[in-house]
């Protein structure tokens, strides 16, 4: 099995206890309070990786400017994700946010001239009827 695989299959299964844990501090705390103390969470593990790093950061503006626009973003998406939990079932609000590959296959296909392939467009098309199915 390619190591590659081994880590999205970790990732499903870290981001699917996120999404229950997360529930539970919604029910206890205001989204952007939950936001706050998950952030304690994010930062707590990042000086555990800058320990494993020996504190050395290979610098450059492109890497960190590209990686703060993304952090924007990701906290904006929590906070919207957190104030839609703390509202919905977290069965469908996670299902509904997990269709963010939409987006960043649309915008790939804009900004990086990525193509899809008609299969594609296809499993695009039925995760966004399933998103409407779940909302209803």
């Amino acid at each position: 099995m390619k190591t590659w695989y081994l880590y999205a299959l970790m990732t499903i299964l870290m981001w699917g206890v996120w999404g229950v844990f997360s529930k539970f501090a919604s029910a206890h705390s205001k989204p952007r309070q939950v936001l706050i103390f998950q952030s304690v969470g994010v930062l707590a593990f990042a000086l555990v990786v800058l320990c494993v790093e020996r504190f050395r950061i290979e610098w450059s503006v492109p890497g960190f400017s590209w990686s703060v626009a993304a952090g924007f973003f990701t906290f904006i998406g929590f906070l919207t994700f957190f104030a839609a939990l703390e509202q919905g079932k977290a069965s469908t609000v996670v299902t509904l946010s997990a269709l963010y590959p939409v987006v960043t296959i649309l915008l790939s296909v804009i900004f990086l001239r990525e193509k899809i392939s008609l299969r594609e467009g296809v499993g695009i098309v039925l995760a966004l009827t399933a998103s409407v199915l779940l909302a209803s």
